[in-house]
């Protein structure tokens, strides 16, 4: 009984370690995050391996009434900036508390997973999340570092 016990602790102190809050940064544009969780990063950059999904999750507050949402996905590499062509564009499909339409003042979670080919170049590079509505009002938005590498 001792040995489960200990072994949930464990389990535990693992799941909170790898849902530790992310750093990262204003865009323009957009309120922050409440809260950002990148599985398995809690420093800048987060290391994120190729051929692999990043997967996210963040909380934010809607700053309007909002039908729709679409994720735009902006990465900067080498002073450029991209926009990276994320495969789920209805949003509200990855809301993983709350739903769309969306009330302003609503606390919302939203759910990321977003592919990292294994043909990219290892590279250390800015990308940019946000999320707008209907109305072309971004509800979050932030940045954050990363370095894609090999595993």
């Amino acid at each position: 009984m001792k040995a489960f016990v200990f072994a949930c602790i464990i389990a535990a102190f693992c799941v909170a370690a790898s849902l530790q809050s992310t750093p990262h940064y204003p865009c323009d544009d957009g309120p922050l995050p409440l809260e950002l969780r990148i599985e398995g990063c809690d420093g800048s950059p987060c290391i994120i391996y190729k051929g692999t999904n990043l997967t996210a999750q963040w909380d934010f507050v809607a700053n309007a009434d909002a039908k729709s949402l679409v994720p735009r996905v902006m990465v900067t590499v080498m002073g450029a900036k991209i926009p990276y062509p994320y495969p789920e564009q209805d949003a509200c499909k990855s809301l993983i508390n709350g739903e769309c339409p969306l009330k302003k003042d609503a606390e919302v979670t939203y759910n990321l997973e977003m592919p990292i080919s294994k043909t990219y170049p290892t590279v250390t590079i800015n990308i940019e999340f946000s999320l707008v509505d209907e109305n072309k009002n971004v509800q979050v938005c932030f940045n954050v570092d990363v370095k894609v590498t090999n595993k």
